[in-house]
């Protein structure tokens, strides 16, 4: 059964969908209030998956970008 996706990321396979969800969680819980409300998944516009598939880039709606990584990390990226 395939897991039901937010918009922005169908096309993501289910394993890069479900570190997608891991890494985003792990994120936002080092966020204050104020910075989760810039970061919520209804904020992401982009995401693309790595050719190797060991991360994805993730755009935000503010114009930062962040690597999220299957193991559950995060690390910024540049947005371009």
């Amino acid at each position: 059964m395939e897991t039901e996706k937010i918009p922005i990321a169908e096309h993501l396979s289910d394993r890069e969908y479900k570190f997608l969800l891991a890494a985003y969680a792990q994120h936002s819980r080092h966020m204050n209030v104020t910075e989760r409300k810039a970061y919520t998944l209804s904020e992401i516009v982009k995401v693309e998956p790595s050719v190797r598939g060991d991360s994805l880039k993730v755009y935000f709606k503010n114009g930062t970008c962040w690597y999220y990584f299957a193991d559950g990390n995060w690390s910024p990226a540049d947005s371009s």
